[in-house]
């Protein structure tokens, strides 16, 4: 992938929808960081 398309994608996706249409566990969403529970580290 070329860098502008990495660029091209990361301006038209917000990547918190595409961790809540995964079900993924939001922890901190406080700051520029987004931090989640990792799905295959689960107990």
């Amino acid at each position: 992938m070329d860098k502008l398309d990495f660029i091209q994608v990361q301006r038209h996706i917000n990547i918190l929808n595409v961790a809540y249409q995964l079900s993924l566990e939001i922890t901190d969403n406080s700051g520029p960081e987004i931090k989640a529970i990792c799905p295959f580290c689960r107990i």
